[in-house]
């Protein structure tokens, strides 16, 4: 008998289970339709919106969804906007749904990340080797050798907090330096064509 009192517990248990996660899986839906249909919306109005821009409006649009229906989610599936992990959970969350209804809009999401991360990893680029010429035109042109032989041309475009080693002219011609730059696309005049430039973002002595 005791047995049996368990197997029923056990079993209201779990189907109270799956009914409060299909209710926050139901949440979750209108969440994302309501999401979805905010976005198109905001789109249509403004087409040439910047990618940016867009990632604010995505925010803005779950947040408000998720405003508008928080006292339909259990207590304990409800996020406080002070909750940074939890505020991400959902919003991963919102997203998967999203899928089902606008899959355009996530996957334009995923194209603008895969370019973030893209853009990161040029920030990174760096290499060391010996001054071989600076040069004081427009715009300010170290150039260094690395140790391989190879050559390399870098404009100075934007300050940084190294940036001082050049306009103070405390570098000179066969000095050691370790150079981090990024890479972005110009149109020279000279050449009459778009091409990459390394644009310097850091200086170290070696």
């Amino acid at each position: 008998m005791h047995r049996i009192c368990n197997m029923k517990r056990l079993f209201l248990l779990t189907v109270l289970f799956f009914n409060i996660v299909a209710y926050s899986q139901d949440m979750l839906e209108v969440v994302a339709k309501e999401t979805c249909s905010c976005l198109e919306a905001k789109k249509a109005k403004r087409p040439n919106m910047s990618t940016e821009d867009f990632k604010v409006e995505v925010g803005v649009c779950m947040v408000k969804s998720y405003s508008d229906h928080l006292t339909e989610f259990k207590v304990e599936d409800r996020v406080t906007f002070d909750d940074k992990d939890g505020m991400t959970k959902l919003g991963e969350n919102v997203a998967i749904k999203m899928l089902q209804f606008c899959p355009n809009i996530i996957l334009e999401l995923g194209r603008s990340a895969i370019k973030e991360k893209k853009e990161v990893k040029r920030e990174n680029l760096s290499v060391s080797g010996e001054v071989t010429d600076i040069k004081w035109e427009q715009f300010v042109t170290l150039q260094l050798k690395d140790k391989n032989g190879r050559n390399y041309s870098f404009l100075m475009l934007d300050a940084f907090d190294s940036a001082s080693l050049l306009t103070n002219d405390e570098i000179k011609k066969k000095d050691k330096l370790k150079v981090s730059y990024t890479e972005i696309e110009l149109f020279d005049s000279k050449a009459k064509e778009f091409r990459y430039f390394k644009i310097l973002t850091k200086l170290e002595r070696q």
